[in-house]
């Protein structure tokens, strides 16, 4: 079962609310964006709730560095709640 389409203007209107921004672009990298690792912390809390089962703090499997950007993220992180689910 996929995460519905959504998910990426859930996880946009998360980094907006963090970064204290009316709306972001989801295609600028989160490093241009201004998030720093103490944001990427409370974003990954956030990400549990809209990406149920994608975020194991045991084993990460995500990828994000300061060129990441929110769109590369959110496929990243409905891969993995995708293939969590099976």
């Amino acid at each position: 079962m996929s995460q519905p389409p959504q998910t990426l203007d859930l996880l946009s209107k998360e980094v907006a609310r963090i970064l204290q921004r009316d709306e972001i672009d989801v295609d600028i990298s989160v490093g241009e964006l201004g998030v720093d690792s103490l944001m990427i912390v409370e974003l990954m809390l956030s990400c549990d709730q809209i990406y149920p089962g994608a975020i194991d703090m045991e084993t990460p499997q995500l990828e994000i560095t300061q060129f990441t950007t929110l769109r590369e993220l959110d496929q990243q992180l409905r891969t993995l709640a995708t293939a969590n689910q099976a």
